[in-house]
């Protein structure tokens, strides 16, 4: 192994690392955002819609965990441009969303010299999205719990 493919491999695996603490300290806020905004709210959507409030709870959610991963794409977008990586911005946001979420079409690839970070980006989108899921299914199981015990009847006493 030579020594400039070492230190590019290094910066790559640096600054790698520094953009997934920035997009894990982004999803981390929008999340905490999000279920501040779904406990403050949540119980005023479902008095004022009983029967879709719930509903309501949840396309919030997925809007906002829409929003988050927006975000999270066009860090990494900004990165692969500032660098030189892509000859415009569209082509920045476009490589980066296709490989945020593993797509990987490869129909615009990366030079050697900053590959490593776009197997980096991958596996940050895998966790990311995968803490999304979790955040998702515990909000709905939350929200769902909630609706199903004010709207189900009771069968005590049937017979």
């Amino acid at each position: 192994m030579s020594h400039a493919w070492t230190n590019t491999m290094l910066l790559q695996l640096f600054l790698g690392s520094i953009l997934i603490i920035i997009c894990v300290i982004n999803h981390a806020f929008c999340l905490e955002f999000l279920l501040r905004r779904v406990k403050r709210f949540g119980a005023v959507w479902e008095v004022r819609a009983p029967a879709f409030g719930h509903v309501l709870i949840m396309i919030v959610v997925v809007l906002g965990l829409f929003m988050t991963h927006t975000i999270e794409a066009w860090i990494w977008a900004s990165f692969y441009h500032m660098v030189g990586e892509t000859t415009t911005m569209h082509d920045a946001i476009y490589f980066s969303t296709v490989t945020f979420t593993t797509l990987g079409f490869g129909d615009i690839t990366l030079s050697p010299d900053w590959q490593l970070t776009s197997a980096l980006q991958a596996v940050s989108g895998i966790i990311l999205f995968g803490w999304s899921t979790a955040f998702l299914v515990n909000v709905r199981g939350l929200f769902w719990r909630k609706h199903d015990a004010i709207h189900t009847p009771s069968h005590s006493g049937e017979s």
